[in-house]
């Protein structure tokens, strides 16, 4: 008899290490305190798939076993951010929906390269501060952070950091690496934000290797860089939303441009104290300051409902009311993975040119953008180009999820993907926002599910529990 391969006899585990994949059994113990049976797994891949006799790294990720006896192909979870980490978003309010996906398959917290527990470089950050006593403005905001990340991936070099190898091509390689050494003929993916952005990548480079797609808060291949356009439609529909409820209130974007128009003839000094030294000290608030505080609140129902308390308290001239924004908007720290993704995903000549157009005239103004990374930044970054970020055509099943109180990553994202997917399906979340695309409404699961065991789902909208 002819001698059978030698994979064939090993035993699963060590099958697993032949792969170069190790597989444990691990109690899974969530924030609240749950627990459950899962296994722990790690992946040696190379550093860059182009040159896969060099340096390597870990990826670790957690695998919650299916409960169904034919199960799918497995579901891996890609986070957003960049740099957020899978298994600890499964620990957190997620925690039930991994669970619930087991009903379909074997569903993967994964820690993507550079993140949490596949993060080789954990102890490294580079600190960025905006003098307090200064009106800042956004091309203050660029010098400074261009400034810090120059002088950041010098530092990392040194520590030896390949900073050109965190980007989401490499990430997107991983995922492939990850399906050969599970096995699995096919992958489904589930991301969210930055999630989406890897999530289309693998399918424009493995369509074939990919069964299902659920994206939500959609970010497209040339999303990186966000639309002032985008923002003034979302002011427009908080605006209609707020009149609704006080048609003799007055309009929001009148109240907003009176503020920052102040801000303009005069910065107010606003007293603080400091979080880390507590130590008092005095910020001198400008109008850009105003309008990257009003951009940032408009991510989800939730923080702009703050935003308008804010807005309320301004306008009686509390403007120490303002304090709480003042170590977020004039500091902050750079990580290796999350600068070096963004700055290689870039924005198109095209898109960038939009951009300045609408910022022109945007009541927001540049802060939608201000302080995002570039390649030419940093040493060592290439820019992915336009292979990258050009249209997309894939003919595999993709269900997308967007929020219209989204101010991160808006219904319009997913609806620029439709020409190329030829079998999406959208469902829109009226009164969502960026941070409730998945647990403001238990259908938004029961979908998710129907998706991913192939019954038809069809483009809908479902009112969920908003702002209103």
């Amino acid at each position: 008899m002819r001698a059978l391969p030698l994979l064939i006899l090993l035993p699963p585990l060590a099958l697993a290490h032949a792969s170069g994949l190790q597989l444990e059994p691990h109690t899974f113990r969530a924030k609240d305190g749950r627990t459950v049976e899962a296994e722990l797994g790690a992946l040696k891949v190379p550093l860059r798939h182009a040159r896969p006799e060099g340096p390597s790294l870990t990826l670790r990720f957690v695998r919650f076993k299916s409960t169904n006896p034919k199960p799918g192909a497995p579901i891996v979870y890609l986070a957003g951010g960049p740099g957020g980490s899978g298994i600890e978003a499964a620990r957190g309010v997620r925690y039930e929906l991994f669970l619930a996906l087991r009903e379909v398959a074997d569903v993967i917290a994964l820690d993507q390269r550079g993140t949490g527990q596949s993060n080789p470089h954990p102890q490294l950050s580079h600190p960025w501060t905006v003098p307090l006593d200064q009106p800042m403005d956004a091309a203050m905001l660029d010098a400074t952070l261009k400034e810090a990340a120059t002088q950041a991936a010098r530092e990392w070099a040194a520590a030896g950091v390949d900073l050109g190898a965190f980007n989401t091509v490499e990430s997107a390689e991983d995922l492939e690496s990850l399906r050969q050494a599970l096995g699995a003929p096919r992958l489904n993916l589930w991301g969210i934000s930055y999630g989406t952005h890897l999530g289309l990548a693998y399918l424009r480079r493995h369509a074939d290797k990919v069964e299902r797609v659920i994206l939500a808060g959609v970010e497209g291949p040339d999303d990186t860089w966000k639309r002032p356009a985008h923002a003034e439609a979302l002011l427009d529909r908080w605006d209609a939303l707020l009149r609704a409820q006080d048609k003799s209130g007055k309009r929001l974007r009148s109240r907003l441009k009176t503020l920052l128009d102040e801000l303009e003839r005069s910065p107010r000094p606003v007293k603080f104290t400091d979080p880390k030294t507590g130590a008092s000290q005095t910020w001198l608030a400008s109008r850009f300051d105003l309008q990257l505080a009003a951009f940032e609140s408009l991510r989800d129902p939730a923080t702009f409902q703050r935003f308008l308390a804010l807005l309320s308290a301004l306008e009686a001239g509390a403007f120490e009311a303002m304090a709480p924004f003042a170590p977020l908007l004039r500091g902050g720290t750079l990580e290796p993975m999350p600068l070096a993704m963004d700055a290689a995903s870039g924005v198109s000549p095209t898109r960038r040119a939009r951009i300045a157009r609408e910022a022109g005239t945007a009541m927001l103004g540049g802060a939608v953008n201000a302080g995002v990374p570039e390649a030419a930044w940093i040493p060592g970054m290439v820019d992915l180009g336009e292979a990258f970020r050009g249209p997309l055509k894939a003919s595999n099943p993709v269900l997308m999820i967007s929020g219209t109180l989204d101010g991160r990553t808006p219904p319009d994202n997913a609806e620029a993907l439709r020409p190329g997917l030829s079998r999406a399906v959208h469902l829109v979340l009226e009164g969502a926002g960026h941070d409730g695309l998945f647990q403001s409404d238990p259908r938004i699961l029961e979908r998710m599910k129907s998706f991913m065991r192939g019954e038809k789902v069809a483009d809908e909208r479902l009112e969920v529990k908003g702002a209103r």
